[in-house]
């Protein structure tokens, strides 16, 4: 009788703590001490769903909070440039003084602003679907100095008014990887004019691309003499909405996903990313993708 009373309160006991894990309670985990490995188990099992429970909570908190941040960041990074085309849009609206010489420099300023607003929701959109893994991915074998080429043709003017010629290091030989082509582009894109903006005062900029044989890799390296970028940020530049007030990095002046969005997609490719930095000598990124046969 005295057994079968114990065994009656070991089941309230665990039916309480069901009752308070369901209701978000945390009182801690069931302890009992009973002969039956069917109590014994349940209560077991009991403590590690508890468990389960509070770390998914503390997850969705944490999900919560970067979301309010993020709605913070992108109500900010918004207003500024919409507010600067506001403004001289209707200065040109309700001064028809202008000569053209005043009006074109105005709506230069109005293009460049909304050039700048279309960056901001396209890395918004883009972090967005990242993060929730629903960007679809083509890989497919490239050609990659091709590639590296064709990209870097894109920043012959961006080079030429910061007075460089970006300094190309690629092997004579064909070489292919495993890539979906626009997560590429994007990453390289992103890197080079990372490097452009933030690294110009160097004068010398780099793009080298080489083979790790024994690990089946290609690297490339995008580098600069800029700067560069403070050690005590190194750990951080990655970090999503991150703005540390280093000179090198995109970071600093955008919206704070460039270099997420870039990692983030070097991931996707199964390779990694790494900085390194020696102010006014190399400060450089570099990433790996899987090499493919031709």
């Amino acid at each position: 009788m005295a057994a079968y009373i114990q065994c009656l309160r070991q089941i309230r006991s665990i039916t309480q703590r069901l009752m308070e894990v369901q209701s978000g309670c945390e009182n801690g985990p069931v302890f009992i001490r009973t002969r039956s490995m069917a109590l014994q188990g349940l209560a077991d099992q009991l403590n590690l769903l508890a468990e389960r429970v509070r770390t998914l909570t503390e997850r969705m908190e944490q999900l919560e909070a970067v979301q309010k941040r993020i709605m913070t960041h992108i109500a900010h990074d918004l207003r500024t440039p919409l507010t600067s085309l506001s403004g001289y849009a209707e200065m040109l609206k309700n001064d028809m003084m202008w000569n053209e010489a005043e009006a074109k420099k105005y709506i230069d300023i109005i293009f460049a602003k909304s050039q700048r607003l279309s960056e901001l929701v396209r890395n918004f959109f883009e972090w967005a679907k990242l993060e929730a893994d629903d960007a679809p991915s083509n890989f497919q074998r490239v050609e990659l100095t091709a590639k590296l080429q064709e990209i870097v043709v894109n920043f012959v003017q961006e080079f030429e008014k910061k007075e460089t010629v970006p300094i190309l290091e690629f092997p004579r030989h064909r070489v292919f990887v495993w890539a979906d082509v626009s997560g590429f582009e994007r990453i390289l894109n992103n890197l080079i004019a990372n490097s452009i903006q933030h690294g110009h005062n160097g004068k010398t900029h780099g793009i080298k691309m080489w083979e790790e044989k024994d690990k089946e890799r290609v690297w490339i390296e995008v580098w600069d003499r800029g700067k560069g970028i403070d050690p005590a940020e190194i750990p951080f530049i990655f970090e999503r909405l991150y703005k540390g007030g280093g000179p090198s990095f995109d970071a600093s002046h955008g919206s704070g996903l460039g270099l997420s969005i870039t990692k983030k997609l070097v991931e996707k490719h199964g390779g990694e990313i790494v900085v390194r930095s020696i102010p006014f000598e190399r400060t450089s990124f570099s990433f790996y993708l899987k090499r493919a046969e031709p």
